[in-house]
């Protein structure tokens, strides 16, 4: 529920702050005064798109901020523990749009995403406009309408569908590649198997191309080993100066001594150990020159093995080893197109085996959906009565349409206003005040099946006007019994019903136009009425309070 609605600085608003009943509430005034405004900040405050032209003219953000009650909501309550949210006694959504293009969403003062602050908006309140007009008299829409009416067992229902759909899906489309691959089959296999052959003649090895450059790398630079290998070794070993005959000699000078200290014979013992080293490192070097194979012969042909393989990367713009990946799938794929036609069976017969699932699973959602169809035809009818639409019929016709995600059904409202009319589509017979009230009618029935609290009808009373809007009228006061409704109309008797009654109107202050609502006291509230009813004449002031009056008896 709707508690307080705060709007700073958003289109012609300076800044206001609504507090809402539970129940009935209206907004009135006259036409141009920006009713449309604050159902525009409202459709912010559930995520709709935001556009920096809706800032106030000369401020560099604007501000929409909604509490709401959702004690009874436990759709919100699971939602925002799943976000981290504490518990807490109000819900509290503030929407920001700057002129920099940045907009900022937050849930009870804390930062969160578009699409997490939509989430929550979209089960605190409804608003239904001139696109949910639109949305029942189109026949497409349809199916999605009727969905909506349905409870868990149809939910499960078009999730299997959907998951079958997904399966026939993939099984068709691999179906069809491998038919449109058998058309050019034989220039394909020619190229695969060339491309094969050219890969597989060179036998490659996973990083063999950097085996060679390692291997081209210590020949192109063998006279500098050998020399420098040759000092080390002369350094080390090979001199009468070497590290090797330095160490000896100190190890055998200590060693004559030690018997005086014994402290020295770990030093003699360490640097024996560094003689023996010296002399396994001295005597290495001495043959390092012998195992380099430094054939010319050998050389030459590893720099053409190079330039084989710097030409085949190149040409496939891949490494060694990808393009080992590649020889693997294309040897795969001549094998698949080897035996094409064992392979074209199985994936019809797996296509066929997938349809038959997902038909099976379509047949079951069509006889949920019946059910669902049935339900709500009784229900509409019962609404459509308290509506002065006593005779009406109405029926949710099925057919059969090509198969989708949704299933198979091909869903179509149909309707008689009148006594002796046989029963037509929706679309091609309903006045717009019979579209006001099967609108009516159907949200009054979907307010039992959602978690929202709040409906906002925007101008529901279009095109219905004397018994008709007073039935309208007690139908929107029945219905904010059960859940809070905010309304927009231009209907005196809607108006008269109201526990709040908010009346818009746009003046020039500082020779800028703003948008301002006032909450009305009772006297207000006739004036309204009468002003709504044509004027303030006297027997316009004396029906006025007879609206009012109504209420109270009622």
């Amino acid at each position: 529920m709707l508690l307080q609605l705060t709007v700073k600085n958003f289109a012609l608003i300076d800044h206001l702050s609504l507090e809402f009943d539970p129940k009935l509430n209206v907004l009135t005034g006259e036409t141009g005064a920006g009713k449309s405004i604050i159902i525009d900040a409202v459709a912010l405050l559930l995520g709709a798109r935001a556009k920096s032209e809706d800032i106030r003219l000369g401020c560099d953000k604007a501000v929409i901020e909604g509490a709401f009650e959702f004690e009874q909501n436990a759709v919100v309550k699971d939602l925002l523990t799943e976000m981290g949210f504490d518990e807490d006694d109000v819900l509290v959504l503030t929407r920001e749009i700057a002129k920099t293009g940045k907009n900022t969403c937050r849930v009870n003062g804390r930062m969160v995403t578009l699409q997490n602050f939509k989430l929550l908006g979209s089960h605190l309140i409804n608003i239904y406009g001139q696109h949910d007009f639109q949305a029942i008299s189109n026949k497409d829409k349809h199916i999605e309408l009727l969905d909506s009416l349905g409870d868990e067992t149809l939910k499960n229902a078009k999730a299997d569908v959907a998951q079958s759909y997904d399966d026939l899906r993939r099984a068709r489309k691999a179906l069809k590649d491998m038919q449109n691959a058998a058309k050019d089959r034989k220039e394909r296999l020619e190229f695969l198997r060339f491309k094969a052959q050219e890969i597989s003649e060179l036998s490659l090895r996973p990083e063999e191309d950097e085996e060679l450059e390692q291997e081209l790398l210590l020949l192109n630079n063998v006279s500098r080993i050998v020399e420098k290998t040759h000092k080390t070794y002369q350094l080390l070993y090979g001199g009468n100066g070497s590290v090797y005959a330095n160490l000896t000699k100190s190890v055998e000078l200590l060693e004559s001594i030690s018997s005086f200290d014994e402290k020295l014979l770990p030093i003699v013992e360490s640097l024996q150990s560094m003689s023996y080293i010296a002399e396994d490192h001295g005597l290495t070097l001495a043959k390092y020159d012998d195992q380099i194979d430094f054939d010319p012969i050998h050389k030459e042909r590893l720099e053409e093995r190079k330039y084989t393989l710097d030409k085949i990367k190149k040409k496939y713009q891949r490494s060694i080893s990808e393009i080992l990946d590649e020889l693997a799938a294309t040897e795969a794929e001549i094998a698949q197109l080897s035996n094409m036609e064992f392979t074209l069976n199985h994936l019809q017969e797996n296509y066929k085996a997938q349809k038959e699932i997902f038909l099976q699973k379509a047949k079951v959602l069509t006889k949920v959906r019946k059910g669902v169809a049935h339900q709500f035809e009784e229900q509409l009818i019962v609404h459509l009565a308290d509506l002065a639409m006593t005779n009406a019929k109405f029926e949710v016709r099925f057919g059969i349409k090509e198969a989708s995600s949704w299933g198979i059904d091909d869903v179509e409202f149909y309707l008689s206003a009148n006594p002796g009319q046989p029963l037509r589509p929706l679309s091609q017979i309903a006045s717009g005040g019979e579209m006001s009230r099967i609108m009516l009618a159907f949200k009054t029935i979907l307010a039992a099946y959602e978690s929202v609290n709040t409906l906002i009808f925007d101008e529901i009373d279009s095109g219905i006007g004397g018994n008709i809007v007073v039935m309208v009228a007690d139908k929107l006061a029945a219905v904010s019994q059960a859940a809070q409704v905010i309304c927009v109309t231009h209907s005196p008797q809607i108006a008269a019903l109201a526990e709040n009654h908010f009346k818009i109107t746009k003046n020039i202050i500082n020779e800028a136009t703003i948008t301002e609502v006032h909450l009305l006291t009772q006297e207000e509230e006739i004036k309204e009425l009468a002003r709504m009813l044509g004027g303030e004449e006297d027997y316009q002031l004396e029906h006025a309070q007879k609206l009012k009056l109504l209420k109270t008896n009622k």
